[in-house]
């Protein structure tokens, strides 16, 4: 039997910032205390809270599991977004060819299925964006690789993945799809709208279908119109759809759009994600064009070259920590982004980035707060909230660069 105990004047809880021990057994937190008479490790003022839980990640750090599809690609981002502040994630595959989604789906049930605490951020399932989507929002997916909705397709899919698939990014609009929506609800599956031309009647028979999420919320969809409301009118209209926002550098969203989405979800139903790629880990001759960025990302022996619309052109060699952590906006430095905004500071944030995506993952019972019999997975930060430490349940993280 192994015991930790940790004690701060500033642990957030869901009820509210509160001073205490937080007394950890065996990976899982067993008591959240004022009285502990044994051993402490103590973090004096600084912040514990719940580890960050990205699900819409398809890479991060030196690992893009979208696009490489293998196990060390999964491996190589839990290592890596434990730098972010993420100690749970749905590696997120993207639109692509038919039998590299088997194999990367077969791959990362491998990993999910052997990794140890000691690895890093787990990997708790999977969350596939496509390929059931509208060429008309590809967004940067692949027209060649999309597919009509399908039970049996899914299933396939799944059986692939040996039953860790907990989230499906679709156009419910789609033949077939409000068909899936309901298989996907029956299995406790979360079914989420996105790359979607969905009118807002179209939404209305998802949502009565089983469908309680839209991914990446304004972007790659229906846009609001007074006559139409689309997909954005019903993310606004129907209280109890979550949504979800993406790094908040105001490129894919103006903090001001953000605010009234805030405004209008609030901590219940929001949820912050990162969708981010991992360019470095791109394979070899890869290209593509970042229309947001304005830039494009090539590999090239072994470097990821990056020209911007100047014609400059830069290079990251995949061991350059230092250059590869600023090529993508952190999950933690999004929450510095948003947090004076919110209304209970870090207490909101823990909803919107830890609870809310555990619930939409299926593991709220062990992840997404810091309550007794949940995992002990939860962040040390400092006033200005730079991580100090992170524990992934019960073990100590490396931080500060490559293992």
């Amino acid at each position: 039997m192994t015991i930790n105990a940790f004690r701060s004047t500033r642990i957030v809880t869901p009820g509210g910032l509160r001073s205490g021990v937080l007394v950890v057994e065996n990976g899982k937190i067993v008591a959240l205390t004022d009285d502990y008479r044994g051993e402490v490790t103590d973090y004096g003022d600084s912040y514990l809270m719940p580890g960050f839980v990205d699900i819409h990640v398809h890479g991060w750090g030196r690992g893009s599991f979208a696009w490489k599809g293998t196990r060390e690609s999964v491996q190589a981002m839990s290592r890596d977004l434990i730098q972010a502040g993420v100690t749970a994630y749905l590696a997120t595959s993207a639109t692509m060819p038919q039998d590299f989604l088997e194999r990367s789906l077969q791959a990362a049930a491998q990993y999910i299925e052997t990794a140890a605490p000691g690895d890093g951020a787990e990997a708790v399932g999977i969350h596939m964006e496509g390929p059931y989507i509208n060429e008309k929002y590809l967004g940067m997916q692949r027209k060649d690789s999309l597919q009509p909705p399908s039970v049996t397709g899914f299933q396939h899919f799944n059986r692939l993945a040996n039953g860790h698939i907990r989230l499906m990014t679709l156009a419910p609009e789609l033949d077939g799809a409000l068909a899936l929506i309901r298989y996907l609800h029956s299995q406790g599956i979360t079914a989420s709208a996105g790359h979607t031309d969905a009118t807002f009647d179209q939404m209305t028979a998802a949502i009565e279908a089983g469908l309680t999420h839209v991914t990446h919320a304004f972007s790659a969809m229906r846009g609001l119109h007074h006559r139409e409301p689309g997909v954005v009118g019903a993310v606004m209209y129907y209280r109890d759809l979550y949504a979800e926002v993406a790094k908040q550098t105001g490129i894919t969203l103006r903090p001001e759009v953000f605010d009234i989405l805030y405004r209008i979800k609030g901590d219940r139903r929001l949820v912050m994600m990162s969708d981010c790629l991992g360019y470095v880990d791109f394979p070899e001759g890869y290209e593509f064009h970042h229309y947001l960025r304005q830039e494009t990302f090539r590999i090239a022996a072994g470097k990821l070259q990056i020209s911007g619309k100047d014609g400059a052109t830069r290079s990251i060699a995949p061991d350059d920590w230092h250059g590869v952590r600023q090529l993508e906006m952190s999950f933690l430095d999004s929450i510095k982004a948003v947090v004076d905004r919110l209304e209970n500071g870090l207490v909101s944030a823990a909803q919107i980035a830890c609870l809310n995506p555990a619930q939409l993952a299926g593991v709220a019972d062990r992840k997404g707060s810091l309550e007794a019999g949940k995992d002990a997975d939860f962040l040390v930060l400092d006033e200005a909230l730079n991580l100090n430490a992170v524990w992934c349940r019960g073990v100590k993280q490396p931080l500060d660069g490559a293992k």
